[in-house]
């Protein structure tokens, strides 16, 4: 325990540059990580914060302090673990420790060093419960040569979306799984939790610009081919129910109309997958997929913003559940919001929903609203906060995949 402590107050006696490097950049405008969530998302903000981050980051380069960890390795403030300080240090280095932490005394200590974990881990989209745990301790390990070249390729995204003319966005971060709705200066006036693609690649959410035109109330859902071959005839081949239980219509397409098909007339374990002619139509209802909303916008993947009747995936900190499309937390309030588009006063009450029914109601935006679907894995938020997220679809590796 001796040995420890002496090797934790050296490596305090290590760091004078380190700290002064700290106060130039808090003199040249920015500030180290604190808990405010505010963001300003206009791009030319972001760029210009990105290149201060990667100015320190670029100064760890050489640094020797800068440690990595045991895999497997559990780390946690109060109990014994010849990794802790090294923890210590990596944390001041990133600026999620106060400059003020004083392993000298033990108790602020452990309630500095807990609090620190906890700020590393919201500003990489983790649980914050104050423990290294794996996906913590995968964070921790990546190098900052990796994280230099993060910051880069979204310096490149960031820097490629200032060239255009600023609007109010509809701005929805893969990565980050939320949607944020933007005055045209960048403000976020009001976010949301979402769902997005698989990890899959053929399920992938693909970065898009369009403009949201209408939503549809009581929306049916025509089930994507790909979800009928891949989930659909598995499924009926041992659940002959499934489709009647799910409010599920199968249609025969002819040329100029659809009938109708009982599904216990189809051959499920012989169906031919390159059968272009069935169909299937989930009905309005409290169980359709689509739940009770759904946003609609051009674009060639044919991806949409929907509600959903699976509420407790909102819960997860990470949320690659769907087959492409989005699903939206509070979609209610998305709708009111893209109603009113006065988005200078405070997030109006929920869109009141249609009764439940059968019938589709389509609803025209009193003009259309710029929906943007982003790769960023790295931003600054207004309290020079360095955000980072995992690249769930492996993107930050090239300029090209990047952009």
């Amino acid at each position: 325990m001796k040995a420890r402590n002496h090797r934790v107050e050296s490596l305090g006696r290590r760091i004078p540059l380190l700290l002064a490097f700290f106060v130039l950049f808090l003199l040249s405008g920015f500030s180290l990580p604190v808990y405010a969530q505010a963001t300003n998302f206009n791009p030319a903000v972001q760029a210009a914060r990105l290149r201060l981050a990667l100015q320190y980051y670029r100064g760890l380069v050489t640094n020797p302090q800068w440690k990595a960890f045991p895999d497997k390795s559990c780390l946690k403030a109060g109990e014994p673990d010849n990794c802790l300080p090294d923890l210590y240090i990596n944390l001041k280095l990133t600026g999620d420790l106060p400059l003020t932490a004083n392993p000298k005394d033990s108790v602020a200590f452990e309630k500095d060093l807990l609090q620190g974990v906890k700020k590393f881990q919201r500003r990489h989209g983790l649980e914050p419960d104050g423990i290294v745990g794996t996906q913590t301790l995968a964070a921790l390990n990546i190098s900052i040569p990796r994280r230099i070249q993060q910051m880069e390729l979204n310096l490149r995204r960031w820097e490629a979306d200032s060239a255009k003319t600023p609007q109010p966005l509809v701005l929805v971060n893969i990565p980050d799984y939320s949607l944020y709705v933007l005055q045209e200066s960048g403000k976020v006036i009001w976010q949301t939790r979402v769902v997005v693609g698989q990890l899959g690649r053929e399920f992938h959410t693909k970065p898009l610009e369009s403009k949201i035109s209408y939503f549809v109330l009581n929306p049916t859902w025509n089930v994507p081919k790909s979800i009928i071959w891949r989930e659909i005839i598995p499924i009926m081949q041992t659940d002959p129910g499934y489709l009647a239980r799910n409010n599920m219509t199968v249609y025969r397409l002819t040329r100029n109309s659809r009938i109708p098909v009982s599904p216990s007339s189809i051959n499920w374990f012989t169906l031919n997958p390159s059968d272009e002619t069935m169909q299937v139509i989930q009905k309005p209802g409290n169980d359709n997929a689509l739940g009770r909303i759904k946003f609609l916008f051009d674009n060639p993947y044919h991806i949409y913003l929907h509600d959903t009747p699976v509420k407790s995936l909102f819960k997860h900190p990470a949320r690659a559940y769907s087959h492409g499309c989005v699903r939206v937390q509070h979609p209610e309030v998305l709708a009111a919001l893209l109603m009113r588009q006065n988005w200078k006063t405070p997030a109006p009450k929920p869109y009141p929903l249609l009764p439940l029914s059968r019938t589709e109601q389509n609803v025209f935006l009193p003009k259309p609203v710029a929906i943007k679907i982003a790769y960023y894995t790295c931003w600054v938020n207004d309290a020079g906060e360095i955000q980072f997220r995992t690249d769930i679809y492996g993107k930050d590796v090239t300029i090209e995949d990047a952009i």
